[in-house]
């Protein structure tokens, strides 16, 4: 009888934990235009048109989910903290807003439809990932830009593989930092194609 007893109240502390607790929210997360980004430069318009082709992301890291490294061959996911928009999405709007707040290209968009684009950017993301550094936490950007025009002759590119230090272990600051990588990475390589096409 005991017994019985025993393993009654056992059964409700048990039932009582699982039923009791909260679920756990998923967070999500952004990558775009930092809020406070602004126009530092203005440059002439040429007269050429821009393909921005969709960004293309490792396959580790095109998915919702939020990678961190924890080894030279090793990641994993974070379970409750997710992107709320693929990269590939994000960042090929990223990068056509940039081309919308530094217009010096006569026309710039994803898609062309009617027309043959004198020039076509290519993006390669190929780590998009939180760097665990003992108890710190960095953002790394590994990223490939590429102008390519009509001939699909290669005109300018430009690749870095670049990490920030977040101040606290917080996706959110992860998240607008890889951000501010991907804006400051774009913001180099355009003016290196500013330069090459300005002057032909």
């Amino acid at each position: 009888m005991k017994k019985l007893h025993l393993v009654s109240v056992v059964l409700i502390i048990i039932l009582a934990g699982c039923f009791g607790r909260k679920p756990v929210d998923t967070a999500y997360y952004m990558l775009e235009v930092p809020v406070d980004y602004q126009v530092s430069d203005t440059l002439d318009i040429l007269p050429y048109s821009l393909e921005i082709t969709d960004v293309d992301v490792h396959p580790a890291y095109s998915t919702l989910r939020i990678a961190i490294r924890e080894g030279a061959n090793e990641i994993r996911y974070f379970s409750n903290h997710q992107w709320a928009v693929r990269p590939q999405q994000s960042l090929t709007r990223v990068a056509a807003e940039y081309f919308n707040l530094h217009p010096f290209f006569k026309k710039a968009d994803t898609r062309y439809w009617n027309l043959l684009p004198d020039y076509r950017l290519i993006v390669r993301i190929h780590k998009l990932e939180i760097v665990r550094e003992r108890r710190d936490f960095s953002a790394r950007l590994q990223i490939d830009f590429r102008l390519y025009d009509v001939h699909e002759q290669l005109i300018v590119s430009h690749s870095d593989d670049t990490s920030r230090l977040l101040q606290r272990r917080n996706l959110d600051l992860f998240a607008g930092a890889i951000s501010d990588l991907f804006m400051e990475q774009l913001h180099y390589f355009a003016a290196k194609v500013h330069y090459e096409l300005a002057v032909e």
